[in-house]
């Protein structure tokens, strides 16, 4: 499970990767996540779109396997939380099968049902996973709705839509790579059943 969760680090190096094809410089700080994933060159182009839309469906498979692994050891809050976060997981597949230009309204309700769930599931957990994971978790989650809120916001904080989404929705899967390590680690058990690997 927590191997799962960590091998979700790769999501980073693939947006380099796929973002260093584009013919014109893709803006870390002014283009969405999504624009790496744009299948045909209308108000984007990115040529290797397969290899992030790939990604898109690895990171979110990986972490929905993950959160499933602790539906069963878990109890209450808990258990509806390790749900809601394998759903979220879902969500985040099919945005990557539903492209953003080829499917703009589909693929902007996976990704706010993405984030809307994997926040509600991570606030669910958070009281049952220990005191650093805890504390872990309601950082995250604080920096998620900030960067949700900014990301919604005219003019963005003057951050630009790539750097607010980042801190909406990336924060997100940083969590997911903390929680697997924290579970390595054995700062937090998630239940009689699974204990770590």
């Amino acid at each position: 499970m927590a191997a799962l969760w960590i091998a979700t680090v790769l999501y980073w190096p693939m947006q380099v990767v796929v973002s260093r094809s584009w013919a014109t410089p893709y803006s870390w700080r002014d283009d969405v996540i999504s624009a790496l994933g744009a299948a045909t060159c209308t108000d984007y182009c990115s040529p290797d779109h397969v290899v992030m839309n790939a990604t898109f469906v690895a990171v979110g498979a990986a972490t929905a396997a993950g959160a499933a692994l602790l539906v069963r050891p878990s109890v209450g809050v808990a258990r509806t939380g390790w749900v809601l976060v394998a759903l979220s997981g879902l969500a985040t597949c099919a945005v990557g099968f539903l492209p953003l230009d080829v499917s703009p309204v589909p693929h902007t309700v996976a990704a706010q049902v993405h984030f809307g769930l994997q926040l509600a599931g991570m606030l669910c957990v958070a009281r049952s996973v220990g005191r650093i994971a805890s504390r872990f978790t309601y950082a995250c989650s604080a920096i998620a709705v900030v960067g949700g809120i900014a990301f919604l916001s005219p003019g963005k904080w003057g951050l630009g839509s790539g750097v607010t989404e980042r801190l909406a929705l990336d924060t997100l899967n940083v969590w997911t790579i903390g929680m697997g390590v924290l579970l390595l680690a054995r700062s937090w058990n998630p239940g009689p059943v699974i204990r770590g690997r």
